[in-house]
Formats: structure tokens, C-alpha cells, sequence
């Protein structure tokens, strides 16, 4: 899911007490929901009117750029009906609307980079460009490479379907390990996250710039951590983002009076051992057996001390 963030500003500026938002996912588009056949689960809603809250807005601007007789002016013209119209002129007779329009859009745009971060949705930003074919004087807008803007998101049963594609595609991984493939589909995932968050487990996204690259999953028993899930988009790794969930993680395990996350790992996955080892995590705490499931073929095995286990 994207959208250009300048998409998302402008809804958020032209929402009002009888104007509601949606982002269309489907199309990845923004729309007013006036057809009935558009369902709930192909829809999120944008910031309402209340939680833009541009009241609130006009207050924190009188407090934090004005002063003297300004701030009292502003102060006075904000109190009973009317505000707005009374407040919009206090400005022009102080020069101070184009300070107050300034101040809002940044609002917004803090706003509008907030609910994409929550829902998952990438924003991309635009900028003027002059192409080499075309005279100094033509101008076109293009997507830029935006700069990282890594944020933890909390995962709720709100947001969780954004979560539901990397959730899907770390269990494909997981079979990989086993020569197996995965049957896991986004409902399945949906069913999966929605399931951890029915048993409190702490659940967090790793958001760049809307976009959510990782994600982990720690399960809670008897105030002992384990790193359920941990998984990273193939494009962000090597580049430092595991270690940033895998230290988030150990930041809950801390919380809970742990000095120690508990892992369980496919002897297969040599590059999560290889990563836990530079992290310190080199102790085998315990082996799991099961006898072969009916008509298993299990060819491969393990030595651990005097026992050799097939896996």
C-alpha cells in the first residue's frame, strides 16, 4: 500500500465536521465512501475532524509563536462561537497569517505521516525536477528516494492487516527450511497476528517512511521473553534493521526483569544462528523431539554431544 504524502495533506486540510476521508485499497487512492458497494475491509479511514482537532491546534499556536498583546487578542478571539472567523482576523491585524497557515500544514503533514506509519501505508514524497531533455523552464513532478524514517508501530487489531504480508511471507521462509512449501495465504496471517494480540503478546512493525520493513513478536509466558517472530523485508537486509527489531525485542525482555530473550531456530538457518552469535546468544537451552510424523521422510541429522537426532 501507497500514497504520495501530499495526497494525504490535502484530505486532511479539506476534512471538516460533514467530510470524511478514505484511503481506497484496492486502487490505492483517496476517496469520499459514497458507494455502497465499497467494503469495510477494502477501506481505511483517515484523521475525522475531531482527531485533526485544528481547535486544539489554534490554541498550541497562541501559546507557542505569540506573544504580548497578540497572544491576548488571540487568546480572547478563540472563546465561544465564532472562533475561527474572529481568529482569522486577529491574524491579519497582527501580520501573522501566513506564520499561522505555515504552522498548520506542518501540523497536518505530522498528522498525515502519523496514520500512515500506524496503518503500514508507504507516503511518497515529490519534488520539482528538471529533466536533462527538456528546457530549464520545464518542470514535472517524480517520486524521489525518500530519506529513512525508521518508527516502531505498535500492532492492534486496527492496523494488523498491514502486517499480514510480511507475516505470510516469513512463514514461506520458515518452510523453505524443511524443503516445504507454505499454504499460509493473508487470511491465514491476518488469523496468525490477530491470535498473538488476542494473548497480549507484545507485537511491533518497523516502519520506514509508511512502509513497515520487519516486525517482531514476543510471547510472554511467566514473565519469561520469547522472540516468537522475528522477519525483515529481503531488500532491508544487511543494513542494520534486524539488529534494530532484534534490540527492541531484548527491550521487552528487560521490561519483564530478563537479562535473556529465548529463541527457538531451525538448525537449517544458518544466518540467524551466524546473528545470534555476534549478538552473545551462543548457550542451547533445549531440544525439542517428536517421533516422524505418518509417511515423513527425514533424512537429515544433528549431533548434540553423544546423541544424534534426525531432523
Amino acid at each position: 500500500m501507497q500514497i504520495k504524502l501530499a495526497e494525504v495533506v490535502e484530505a486532511i486540510d479539506d476534512t471538516d465536521v460533514d467530510t470524511q476521508y478514505w484511503y481506497y485499497i484496492p486502487e490505492e487512492r483517496i476517496i469520499i465512501r459514497d458507494d455502497d458497494s465499497i467494503k469495510d475491509k477494502e477501506v481505511i479511514a483517515l484523521p475525522s475532524h475531531k482527531q485533526i482537532d485544528d481547535y486544539g491546534t489554534m490554541r498550541n499556536f497562541i501559546e507557542e509563536k505569540t506573544d504580548g498583546e497578540a497572544r491576548e487578542w488571540l487568546e480572547e478571539s478563540i472563546k465561544g462561537a465564532g472562533a475561527f472567523r474572529r481568529f482569522r482576523m486577529t491574524l491579519d491585524r497582527f501580520g501573522l497569517t501566513e506564520q499561522w497557515y505555515d504552522y498548520l500544514e506542518d501540523v497536518h503533514e505530522n498528522i498525515a505521516i502519523d496514520w500512515c506509519d500506524y496503518y503500514g501505508i508507504e507516503y511518497l514524497e515529490d519534488e520539482p525536477f528538471k529533466a536533462k531533455d527538456e528546457t530549464p523552464s520545464v518542470e514535472k513532478d517524480i517520486r524521489i528516494s525518500p530519506k529513512h524514517n525508521y518508527r516502531f508501530i505498535t500492532i492492534d487489531k486496527d492496523n494488523s492487516y498491514g502486517l499480514a504480508y510480511l507475516t505470510r511471507d516469513f512463514r514461506k521462509t520458515l518452510s523453505r527450511f524443511k524443503n516445504e512449501i507454505s499454504q499460509c495465504d493473508v487470511d491465514d496471517a491476518v488469523e496468525e497476528i490477530n491470535y498473538y494480540l488476542d494473548r497480549k503478546y507484545p507485537v511491533y512493525a518497523l516502519s520506514d517512511n509508511g512502509r513497515y520493513i520487519g516486525y517482531i513478536v514476543c510471547r510472554v509466558d511467566d514473565d519469561v521473553v520469547w522472540l516468537e517472530s522475528i522477519y525483515v523485508r529481503p531488500e532491508y537486509r544487511r543494513k542494520g534493521v534486524g539488529t534494530i527489531l532484534f534490540d527492541k525485542a531484548q527491550n521487552v525482555a528487560e521490561e519483564y526483569g530478563n537479562s535473556t530473550l529465548y529463541l527457538y531456530v531451525h538448525p537449517n538457518n544458518d544466518t540467524m544462528l551466524d546473528f545470534l552469535k555476534n549478538k552473545g546468544y551462543d548457550v542451547l537451552n533445549l531440544i525439542e523431539i517428536r517421533k516422524p510424523y505418518k509417511d515423513e521422510t527425514v533424512d537429515t541429522e544433528y549431533t548434540i554431544g553423544d546423541h544424534t537426532y534426525r531432523y
